[in-house]
């Protein structure tokens, strides 16, 4: 995310080499402040990019209410994905209800059936979502710290595409200064282009796993919208409760 609304202006991101531009790594940056004046303090910048990391995890009905379960109920006998209706009841008049339409691949339907989303249901939901299992936790920590190693092997294969191609640049002006002969020069510039070939090919890669991996949740995520779903749970029970009195 861009930090010009901080009051920050980055000059150099980007620059030309033999007519092929190449991004600049943000140590080699020049970052001013005060240019400008800021929009919005660290502590709202960092509170977005969290909202926006959060909205990356629930699809956009859901966010808008339309599906609020979407995508997260499967079927217990075959583990298929639910579907949802909104219809009426004479005793709950407008209401959810999980639906299930899967065929086996010989034309037959799994027997699980529908559900309406009563109270029971919800808070059946509820007592499964606060009581997370410690193995799931446990299991999405150790993804943190893949995560993390993976970002950690990225800095490392950064530096290293850097060395090679200060050791072209170097290699050219050696040639230039007529320091080392042709044969020598296209030897050596074809194992350096071969090696800053890998190195941004494994990158590559290793940048998509982090983006991926960048959206699930981590495990102080978890808890904290664990607290949040049991305030915001006791506050619709005890707005209920008035209602119905």
């Amino acid at each position: 995310m861009s930090e010009i609304h901080l009051g920050y202006i980055t000059y150099g991101e980007t620059r030309t080499k033999r007519g092929q531009v190449e991004i600049v790594p943000e140590d080699e940056r020049i970052k001013v402040m005060g240019t400008h004046e800021k929009l919005k303090t660290q502590e709202e910048h960092d509170a977005i990019v969290e909202r926006l990391v959060m909205n990356r995890l629930m699809n956009p009905n859901s966010r808008r209410n339309i599906f609020p379960l979407s995508g997260l109920l499967y079927c217990e006998k075959c583990g298929s994905r639910m579907q949802f209706r909104v219809g009426k009841s004479k005793k709950q008049g407008q209401c959810w209800s999980a639906l299930f339409y899967h065929h086996y691949k010989d034309g037959s339907k799994c027997e699980q059936k529908g559900k309406v989303l009563d109270e029971e249901f919800f808070n059946a939901l509820f007592e499964r979502i606060i009581n997370v299992d410690p193995n799931i936790l446990q299991e999405i920590e150790l993804q943190g710290h893949g995560y993390n190693d993976t970002k950690t092997m990225i800095a490392v294969k950064e530096q290293e595409l850097q060395k090679h191609k200060r050791a072209l640049d170097k290699l050219h002006e050696s040639y230039e200064e007529d320091i080392i002969t042709k044969q020598v020069f296209m030897e050596r510039k074809v194992v350096r282009t071969r090696q800053i070939q890998k190195l941004e090919e494994e990158l590559q890669d290793l940048r998509k796993v982090v983006v991926d991996e960048s959206s699930n949740p981590t495990v102080e995520q978890i808890v904290k919208r664990v607290g949040q779903l049991r305030e915001l749970w006791s506050e619709a029970v005890i707005v209920k409760r008035r209602i119905v009195r």
